[in-house]
């Protein structure tokens, strides 16, 4: 954090703040394959968009990050594609997963309309705004689905009272 400007302190930036599905132990497989497509889809689809940053550290680890994630992708797309084919049970119960699982982690990047993100697109600290998150990751689990002749209706959130920014939900 100190390479990028920021100092840990004891207000939490060091200790992290997960993603309310994170905070329990995930229920079944199911759970861990959604949140291996939806959580790791909407982090590093976040991460790609400081790839080319003008805080140099921040586009250096990206980079890093990414060149790593690949197996990631591969590994859930691979399980997405074995539950899908693996019964109606597992199927319903895979998209089920994905949908509360993206419920939750669509509100990570913020809302649209936040004026320091703004700022940080506009001084090139990041690629795209939140919308564009969302609608990278949410067409690209899309396509998997369909490909499977499946599909989740995957909705951007609206309510945005509540939000926290520094807990990132």
């Amino acid at each position: 954090m100190a390479k990028l400007g920021i100092e840990r302190s004891d207000q939490g930036l060091d200790a992290g703040h997960p993603l309310p599905v994170l905070e329990h132990e995930l229920p079944d497989s199911a759970a861990v394959i959604a949140a291996n497509l939806v959580i790791d889809g909407i982090l590093t689809t976040f991460v790609a968009s400081t790839r080319d940053s003008s805080i140099e550290p921040l586009a250096q680890r990206a980079r890093k990050i990414l060149q790593e994630e690949g197996a990631h992708r591969v590994h859930a797309e691979a399980w997405l594609r074995r539950m899908c084919r693996g019964g109606a049970s597992d199927r319903e119960l895979l998209l089920q997963r994905i949908k509360q699982t993206w419920h939750e982690a669509s509100r990570w990047p913020g809302p649209s309309d936040h004026p320091g993100y703004a700022a940080a697109i506009n001084e090139g600290m990041v690629a795209e705004g939140p919308e564009d998150v969302r609608r990278r990751v949410r067409d690209w689990l899309s396509g998997l689905l369909a490909a499977e002749q499946a599909e989740v209706v995957l909705e951007d959130p609206t309510d945005w009272a509540g939000w926290d920014e520094h807990l990132r939900r």
